[in-house]
């Protein structure tokens, strides 16, 4: 209980900023939407020109970059603490997508990607390798994911670290992506397998 009181004496415009961040994502309806741009875009530091709607967490701002156009869906969550994550022009993100480059890496998606929703990237994964360890004592290895222009990631999808998915490719429902993915290629399977080209 003394470390919270610290905290809050010691970083009080930290937990302000949380608490307006709360409160925020629950302003409902067309007002909310500007709400949210106008706050983000001061949080951001740039004026952002991309439709926020409610209960989205943003962790590690000054690493993450949408471009305009760009569209997140309820629910969505965004970390780049130790890692970065780009989004270009008009791409979307459906409802609850997880998208994830906290303790390393970089996630780069290209332009009008439509995500699906329940999407999951992830940079960074457990090391396991030490039998007489536990795994959340052995840190994490961590790679880059890359979606190029135009590819469509359906919902349920994952998408592990160390990924490049070539331009306008469809990766199916529910796949998991451990491996790369050339251009125009459409993708399913747990792991994610070419079935055809378009």
């Amino acid at each position: 209980m003394s470390n919270m009181i610290k905290f809050i004496i010691f970083n009080p415009f930290t937990e302000l900023i949380i608490w307006m961040d709360y409160f925020i994502n629950f302003i409902p309806g067309k007002i909310g939407k500007i709400i949210r741009i106008l706050w983000f875009s001061v949080r951001f530091k740039k004026i952002l020109k991309v439709i926020i709607d409610t209960n989205c967490e943003f962790k590690g701002l000054k690493n993450i970059s949408f471009a305009d156009g760009v569209g997140i869906s309820k629910n969505c969550s965004f970390y780049a603490e130790d890692g970065k994550i780009y989004v270009s022009e008009g791409t979307a993100f459906n409802t609850g997508c997880h998208i994830n480059a906290s303790i390393g890496g970089a996630i780069k998606i290209g332009k009008k990607c439509p995500i699906g929703p329940n999407v999951v990237m992830r940079t960074a994964s457990h090391n396991y390798n030490i039998k007489d360890q536990f795994i959340q004592d052995q840190g994490h290895k961590y790679g880059d994911i890359i979606i190029s222009d135009n590819c469509w990631i359906a919902a349920n999808v994952i998408i592990v670290g160390g990924v490049n998915i070539g331009t306008g490719s469809v990766i199916g429902a529910n796949s998991v992506v451990t491996k790369n993915i050339p251009p125009n290629s459409v993708a399913v399977g747990i792991p994610a397998k070419v079935i055809k080209n378009r």
